[in-house]
């Protein structure tokens, strides 16, 4: 038979190798998370790093002249003339006759596009 010394050894063995690897396997987690902890970080500074610059090339890109450049380059628009400023009341609304009066009244062809378009 077993004595009471011997299976009390044997179970205070088995605790202690339990705890034992109970340690190992928490202090490799411990690891793995102190490593992804420190990745996260490094991408969490190289994203803050890159935004900085992104807003130093949007402060520059914004900029008005460099707008008004590209505006005058790209956006073909000619002055305004006498001819396309009209009255608020000659503007052509929905359901409204007196578009079509107004635009034999003046004559004009470009008006006469504007309300066709309108239409459209």
């Amino acid at each position: 038979m077993i004595s009471t010394k011997t299976a009390v050894t044997a179970l205070w063995f088995t605790v202690t190798s339990f705890i034992i690897f109970g340690c190992f396997i928490l202090k490799n987690q411990v690891h793995e998370l102190e490593t992804e902890l420190k990745k996260i970080n490094q991408n969490i500074s190289t994203d803050v790093r890159n935004i900085h610059v992104l807003k130093a090339e949007w402060g520059r890109l914004n900029t008005p002249e460099r707008l008004r450049k590209l505006a005058f380059e790209h956006i073909a628009l000619d002055k305004i003339r006498a001819e396309q400023i009209i009255n608020y009341s000659a503007l052509p609304f929905e359901n409204e006759s007196s578009s079509v009066d107004l635009a034999s009244t003046k004559g004009s062809s470009e008006y006469k596009k504007l309300i066709k378009t309108h239409r459209d």
